[in-house]
């Protein structure tokens, strides 16, 4: 898996550093909308609304080809990474991988995933640990590629 999120463009990892670095609180607060009743007796169900700068996170990790296919139901379950990243720092960065396709598949099928994933920390220890193994740890890309350009 390192090995592909390697081959991804530098200039579309550091779109999505410079999506991380620029979130403030307030991009990080969650609104829920929906839930009024449309006619007697029937509500709408509420969901989360998420910022744009958190939507646009989101989405640089699906493009980043972070978000995998695997059986994140069962990994979840069993892994000491699941909920909050704990320990993600010196996991392999298939872990965070890992735990950002956990929160971004299923918010599918539970609204609030991705909320949880801001509360309790697990959205910024996989930022971190991919911002990590991109400056540090990643493998050489190309011609006179080799780790990610440091900041």
């Amino acid at each position: 898996m390192a090995a592909a999120l390697a081959a991804q463009p530098d200039e579309a990892w550091r779109r999505l550093f410079d999506l991380a670095d620029a979130l403030t609180p307030d991009d990080l607060k969650v609104t829920w909308e929906g839930g009024e009743e449309t006619e007697p007796g029937v509500r709408t169900v509420p969901w989360p609304g998420y910022s744009r700068a958190v939507r646009r996170i989101l989405d640089a990790l699906s493009e980043l080809g972070v978000v995998v296919v695997f059986d994140w139901t069962e990994w979840h379950r069993r892994s000491p990474l699941f909920p909050d990243g704990r320990g993600l720092r010196d996991a392999p960065v298939a872990d965070a991988a890992r735990l950002a396709t956990t929160y971004i598949r299923g918010e599918r099928f539970r609204d609030g995933s991705i909320q949880q994933a801001i509360e309790n920390g697990a959205l910024q220890a996989i930022l971190d640990r991919l911002r990590r193994w991109y400056h540090e740890e990643r493998p050489a890309s190309g011609p006179g590629g080799g780790a990610g350009e440091r900041r």
